[in-house]
């Protein structure tokens, strides 16, 4: 654990949102005696035990307290803290469900009191993501680990060493003991102490997801039992902080997920004394559920809270995928991370879907309906707002072939599964109609529910009153009847991601519950902690990751909470003279939270996170040069970063969207043909209303059933709760 004990148990979180962890209030002066939960919350515990704290009155003797879990006395498991008058212990023994410790005192007259209920959880899980999926394969066997024992991937916990040598790379540390190989080299951590690079690596399974804990430790005195008496707490190579990557991707799960040992071994945050750990279902390309993310994090926390110690703060980092999981659990689970690293990121991923399954039906247009020579990817781009590739497939745009993927596998009930998901129960809509289906609704089907009239998961996909290629007409960049021809036969997808002529209407109870549940990031109360969004530019290689994505999110900021400033925005070439960005924004990231701790103001914590951002850290893009040029991020086409790195749209911006991008199905309005740059025939106006006849999009107005989170902390445990609803 880290020197300033009385630090890393003032706020388990910075911002003081509603968290999984008790709060630490040893710093005031107790007038009862209370029981707290210091790994996790006491209602959200797992693996039979639990790190709690008891505060005792500063008249009473900590010597005369005794705790007791169910019955049975545990006082021997627990440390006096004397300076903040506390015990601490990890209590193990606790059953499935419910369990009660008790705290009394045995001198003071009348005895001193106190009760806590806990429910403890299998270490396998689930806790409040809901059922897990059946079936389901281990992949411990191909990630080192051996096979597993059983049907929830459980393996026993490893230990494994490394070291950093001075050629720069990790090799196996060969003999726990002296004398160390002589290319061992040493690092200096961010907070000026210089240890032996050497790492420490567990590996096991929580939540059916194979774990990674990566830290500086020292071999000769491993860490071992730190709240024990007599136990070995981490060494001066640990800075007494977490670093939490999330990999990228989104794809169906029904599997755990692989990855090495090899994989936790990060130089950036580790040569800075950071301890790393992270999950395979912290990877959406192992299964695009945010919520089992959020679930695996809070788990993995509270084991390496139990078994190492309680980190002062936890800092997010990933691309992709990995920004995606960074913003919804941040949006929807708070306290988990204190600071979030997104990398060519998007804001949410039920929003994107949504635009990027538009790709898939406008490429079948232009492929397969109309003249594809009369759409080259000059033209097209006009329709779906992406740029034209001057790298990758020249000439194509990014809907045509950097979304083609995912747009043809998120509606898609078979395609994109690993592997090692047996063909045998994948679904088929004739020879296994009831097998396991891969679309991205299906595998959140415990937020999503049930839709009653289809039997599968309900879709949020809608694109009636869509008027693809509105701003093309306007700018005069296609005519009338391609405008008119386009959104006549574009059609939709049907539940199964098959084209179908007519247009899509999503399940408005889906819908509903997209907004409700807070699978779109669209509030911002919980998105005041510190954020440094890196991006290196993408737009002109057909790549899926274009620079639109952060100003749809900084949009949402802006409109949440009226301002941005607590958002950094970092903008590189692909080059290699490209400064780490990776390990300035974890440098930045740390003095911006210790600047926050040392503020003990009263004021707001959103506050504090702004007037506490180092001055240094500035809006900023460096050209294919590395020279950097900092400037406010704007829209201004003509700015230094914007002339270096164009900003592109999206399909739905291009039909008139607004740039949150927000609106899973847009309000409709009668056809105002006073709002077009174009003047319409009566014979055009009459096949317009007929290609719209409830109406077209108004995106001035709030979307179909969009409304504010319902809540945090969501619990989905009771998987279908929603499918009464329809």
């Amino acid at each position: 654990m880290c020197a300033a004990l009385s630090t890393i148990l003032a706020t388990i979180v910075l911002a003081g949102a509603s968290a999984p962890a008790a709060a630490d209030d040893r710093g005031r002066s107790h007038s009862r005696l209370e029981i707290t939960t210091l790994s996790t919350g006491p209602d959200r515990v797992s693996g039979g035990d639990v790190l709690v704290g008891v505060n005792v009155p500063a008249a009473t003797a900590l010597s005369e307290v005794e705790v007791f879990r169910n019955g049975t006395e545990v006082t021997g498991v627990f440390v006096p803290d004397a300076a903040h008058h506390v015990l601490i212990g990890l209590v193990s023994g606790l059953t499935d469900g419910r369990n009660v410790f008790t705290a009394a005192t045995r001198g003071t007259k009348p005895s001193l009191n106190a009760r806590l209920e806990i429910q403890n959880f299998p270490i396998s899980g689930p806790i409040f993501s809901g059922p897990h999926q059946v079936p389901w394969i281990c992949e411990t066997d191909t990630s080192g680990l051996g096979p597993s024992s059983d049907a929830h991937c459980t393996v026993p916990v490893r230990y494994e060493w490394f070291y950093r040598s001075t050629a720069n790379t990790f090799k196996p540390l060969p003999s726990l003991t002296p004398p160390f190989p002589l290319d061992l080299a040493q690092t200096t951590t961010i907070d000026g102490r210089t240890v032996n690079y050497i790492v420490r690596v567990e590996s096991g399974t929580i939540d059916q997801s194979i774990y990674r804990i990566a830290i500086l430790d020292d071999p000769t005195a491993p860490i071992s039992n730190p709240w024990s008496p007599g136990g070995k707490k981490p060494g001066p190579g640990w800075n007494g902080k977490l670093s939490f990557p999330f990999g990228g991707g989104c794809g169906p799960a029904y599997r755990s997920g692989r990855n090495l040992v090899t994989s936790a071994l990060s130089h950036d945050p580790l040569s800075l004394g950071f301890a790393v750990a992270f999950g395979t279902r912290n990877t959406l390309g192992n299964g695009c559920d945010d919520v089992v993310s959020a679930e695996t994090l809070m788990m993995i926390k509270e084991r390496f809270v139990e078994q190492y110690g309680i980190p002062k703060f936890t800092i997010g980092s990933g691309g992709s995928g990995g920004s995606i999981q960074q913003h919804l659990i941040a949006h929807n689970y708070p306290g988990l991370l204190d600071a979030l690293t997104p990398g060519i990121s998007y804001p949410d991923i039920a929003s994107v879907v949504v635009d990027v399954l538009d790709c898939r039906i406008l490429d079948n247009y232009f492929d397969t309906i109309a003249n594809p020579a009369a759409w080259p990817g000059s033209r097209r781009s006009k329709v779906d707002g992406y740029a034209v590739s001057t790298g990758v497939t020249p000439g194509n745009t990014v809907c045509q072939n950097g979304w083609s993927g995912f747009a043809n596998g998120w509606q898609n009930p078979t395609a994109r599964f690993d592997p090692v998901v047996p063909l045998a129960v994948r679904y088929d809509p004739v020879t296994n109609p009831t097998g396991v289906r891969a679309t991205f609704w299906d595998g959140q089907v415990n937020v999503f529910g049930i839709d009653t009239h289809t039997g599968f998961a309900r879709s949020a996909y809608d694109n009636v009153g869509i008027q693809y290629g509105l701003d093309a007409l306007n700018a005069g960049d296609i005519t009338k009847q391609e405008f008119l021809d386009l959104n006549a036969k574009i059609g939709g997808l049907d539940i199964d991601g098959n084209i179908v002529p007519q247009r899509t209407e999503g399940s408005l109870e889906g819908i509903d519950i997209a907004y409700r549940t807070g699978r779109v990031v669209t509030s911002g109360e919980n998105l005041t902690l510190p954020i440094i969004d890196t991006r290196d530019y993408r737009d002109n290689n057909a790549d899926i990751h274009t620079r639109i994505r952060t100003f749809m999110f900084l949009d949402r900021l802006k409109r949440a909470n009226g301002t941005t400033a607590n958002q950094v925005n970092w903008l590189t070439a692909r080059s290699a003279v490209i400064p780490n960005l990776a390990r300035m924004a974890l440098i930045a990231h740390n003095e911006w939270l210790e600047k926050i701790l040392a503020d003990t103001s009263d004021a707001p914590y959103a506050v504090k996170v702004v007037r506490n951002k180092p001055a240094t850290l500035k809006d900023t893009c460096w050209d294919a040069a590395g020279v950097a040029h900092q400037e406010p991020f704007t829209l201004n086409p003509s700015s230094v970063c914007n002339t270096l790195y164009p900003i592109y749209g999206t399909v739905r911006i291009a039909a008139g969207a607004t740039l949150g991008g927000d609106i899973l199905k847009c309000g409709l309005s009668p056809i105002d043909f006073k709002s077009y740059a174009v003047d319409f025939t009566p014979a055009e106006k009459s096949r317009l209303r007929s290609i719209f006849p409830q109406g077209v999009c108004d995106f001035s107005k709030r979307g179909v059933k969009q409304r504010p989170l319902a809540g945090t902390w969501l619990d989905f445990s009771d998987g279908d709760a929603h499918a009464d609803r329809d």
